[in-house]
């Protein structure tokens, strides 16, 4: 092989990787879009509008600063990261796909976010005088935990019942006693 080509081919392969490697790291540029097609922010949130994609749960309007705060809140109400409900970040691009549904907690994510929706829209509403006004949200239930711990009430004892209460057992005082069987 000629001296000349062995250190041009190494110096190519270099150069065409490097090339490759900072094309691969910088974001894609959106496609510019007119002012006037643009939609129209909602007043009182920045970024609003953003074209989120996948969003199956969350309303399409959302603006970015709401999705942003709205995920942090399940990140601390369930105690994880990001990565619990998303793929994680591909290794050799480090590009985060969250629109992604390659990780199977999101779809369950999904379900609890319209759970606690229908709980707090479809049934508290309707509960008048309610002194709770506070919305269910994840962190009602799962208090910082992945998967939240289910509440078994203590055995009841004894000495914790009032002083004027009957035994459980005893029937009430109008009821005669059960009649015993007739021997024959």
């Amino acid at each position: 092989m000629n001296p000349s080509l062995r250190t041009c081919v190494p110096v190519l392969c270099a150069g065409l990787v490097l090339l490759l490697s900072a094309s691969a790291q910088t974001a894609p540029t959106a496609p510019r879009v007119p002012a006037s097609a643009a939609a129209p922010a909602a007043p009182g949130t920045q970024n609003a509008a953003p074209g989120f994609k996948n969003l199956k749960v969350l309303p399409d309007n959302i603006s970015r600063d709401d999705l942003r705060k709205l995920m942090r809140q399940f990140s601390g109400d369930l105690g994880v990261e990001c990565e619990f409900c998303h793929t994680p970040a591909d290794p050799v691009t480090k590009r985060e796909d969250r629109a992604s549904d390659g990780n199977p907690v999101k779809e369950t994510a999904r379900f609890m976010i319209q759970m606690t929706g229908d709980v707090n829209t479809k049934y508290l509403a309707q509960i008048t005088n309610r002194k709770d006004t506070n919305p269910v949200t994840c962190g009602t239930c799962h208090r910082g935990e992945k998967h939240p711990s289910v509440y078994v009430a203590p055995p009841r004892q004894q000495g914790n019942r009032p002083a004027n209460a009957s035994p459980t057992n005893a029937p009430p005082a109008a009821m005669p006693p059960a009649a015993a069987p007739a021997a024959n």
